[in-house]
């Protein structure tokens, strides 16, 4: 009895083991900030033992350059994964590429959907200001929005620094010391990170910034990587 049971337990914890789903975050922060050496690597493992983790195939989808071909894989996790985590951040993506596309009708059509889906998604109204800067702003929703329980970062948005190149700002704050935490926290993950004071208000706020990008349309590309 007592070997039965060990045998049991280990089943068991192998069962939960598997069960588990793989911490992909990392990889696609890395990948967000222009690092995708570590997530390359990582890739064929992890569609080896999860092929249908909508957070993995959420990766997939962002090492693969041509939008053509990664717009199956965001669909995938739309369709038959929409309570995962990753299905408004794939959602999203599908609208940027049918927007930088100036596909209005279907750019529109998938927003409408991801507005009454995910009402308090924190990606709506980046996605909205890209539509609005391509296609046309969407129409309005017959429906307030419902309000959010839950509070979130604010969600990237791309900004051009001093230089000549894009960043995304991902947290805004009046506290040097929680910026340069967030920071810290990003560059031990092997992100690119940096924080820079903004000007022009009595009371000095700091961005937290990722990524180099030399164009405002590579770092749209990576936006909803960022969270």
């Amino acid at each position: 009895m007592r070997h039965l049971l060990q045998a049991l337990t280990l089943v068991l914890c192998i069962s939960a083991a598997s069960a588990q789903q793989p911490n992909v975050k990392h990889y696609i922060q890395q990948v967000a900030a222009g690092w995708t050496s570590d997530a390359k690597k990582a890739l064929p493992d992890l569609l080896i033992e999860a092929p249908d983790d909508p957070g993995v195939l959420f990766l997939h989808a962002s090492l693969i350059e041509d939008a053509k071909k990664a717009s199956p894989l965001l669909e995938r996790i739309v369709d038959a994964f929409p309570k995962s985590e990753w299905a408004d951040d794939a959602m999203a993506r599908l609208i940027i590429i049918s927007a930088t596309k100036n596909d209005m009708e279907k750019a529109r059509k998938t927003f409408a959907t991801m507005r009454d889906q995910y009402s308090q998604s924190d990606l709506l109204p980046v996605v909205y200001e890209i539509m609005r800067s391509t296609v046309g702003a969407p129409a309005p929703s017959e429906r307030p929005p419902v309000a959010a329980t839950t509070t979130k970062p604010a969600a990237a948005t791309p900004t051009k620094p001093a230089s000549n190149g894009y960043s995304l700002s991902v947290m805004t704050t009046t506290e040097r010391s929680e910026a340069m935490q967030f920071a810290g926290k990003l560059k031990r993950k092997g992100i690119k990170a940096g924080v820079v004071p903004l000007p022009g208000s009595a009371v000095t706020r700091y961005s937290v910034r990722v990524g180099d990008y030399e164009t405002e349309a590579e770092a749209l590309k990576d936006l909803v990587l960022v969270r």
